[in-house]
């Protein structure tokens, strides 16, 4: 969501799918120098591989925080040196999907310089019937991610804002999206919730009200706000049957000792929500998560 003079976002809406470019020139390759990473994190899931070598190495870093196919993405290397501020980078995964302009950050992960996309994105970004009822409803099923899709993956381009189009060789990528699916389904399991009974469910937990109307302007906290600070919190609030969050749990932040606990004081005190419903149609305990992205407006 966007409120006053400053900016916060409650990050609903994927990515922007774009026509393809005619005529663009290859992009340059980079073959894989590490095998896939799997991390079994705490309350989220990381798929991690370096491609290429010495100052030319860029590491993708795959974040996904529930079961799905949304995920977040982060790229490391010296080549990520070069913007700065936010932007848009175009990325397109295999040759058969469309591409989609992505916006980042620009910061570092230890010592190097690196992009920190701020949107959850899929493979195929959403449709624009998809993200019209997102945005109305802030949580409703969307058409998955179809094996075929998943199959067809064995490159991801990353173009502007790079002066030279970028082509990481993954190879198919079809065994990494199943250990990713693995782990979210072990992270249910971690959060208390039957991953089996949960997977039959008739419908998610839904935000009675906008989220737009969890966080305010007035909410970003002050001392952040007189740093300049911006912030990306991803988090996830157990829901009871009774549509009352239980419990708001941080997933990732990038600066939790700024944001976090405005984020979950205020989501507590005022996310409500039409509850899960098991296969019977029976209220139950579920979860819902989400992000939250502080940022001034340019």
């Amino acid at each position: 969501m966007k409120t006053g003079g400053l900016g916060l976002w409650m990050a609903v809406l994927s990515s922007i799918a774009q026509p393809d470019v005619a005529g663009a020139a290859e992009p340059a390759g980079l073959d894989p120098s590490s095998p896939w990473n799997v991390h079994y994190a705490e309350d989220y899931c990381r798929l991690i591989r370096v491609f290429g070598s010495g100052r030319e190495a860029v590491t993708l870093i795959i974040d996904q925080y529930e079961p799905g196919d949304e995920f977040r993405i982060s790229l490391m290397g010296e080549r990520m040196k070069g913007a700065a501020g936010s932007d848009e980078a175009r990325i397109r995964f295999g040759e058969a999907l469309p591409q989609q302009y992505v916006l980042f950050y620009t910061g570092s992960i230890g010592t190097n310089p690196a992009w920190i996309f701020v949107e959850n994105i899929r493979i195929r970004p959403l449709s624009d019937t998809e993200k019209t009822v997102l945005s109305a409803r802030g949580s409703v099923p969307v058409a998955p991610i179809a094996d075929h899709e998943k199959a067809s993956v064995n490159f991801i381009d990353i173009g502007r804002p790079l002066r030279h189009s970028l082509r990481l060789r993954t190879g198919p990528m079809k065994a990494s999206f199943a250990a990713m699916n693995e782990c979210t389904d072990e992270l249910l399991t971690h959060w208390g919730i039957d991953a089996e009974r949960h997977k039959m469910r008739l419908r998610s937990a839904i935000p009675a009200r906008s989220p737009s109307t969890w966080l305010r302007a007035g909410d970003y906290p002050s001392a952040m706000l007189q740093k300049g600070m911006p912030g990306l919190v991803e988090f996830r609030l157990d829901v009871g049957a009774d549509g009352f969050p239980t419990a708001c749990h941080i997933q990732q932040s990038t600066h939790p000792e700024g944001f976090d606990r405005t984020v979950c004081d205020r989501l507590m005190k005022r996310a409500r929500f039409e509850p899960a419903l098991d296969r019977d149609g029976k209220p139950m305990a579920s979860y819902y998560r989400d992000s939250v992205r502080f940022a001034f407006p340019n």
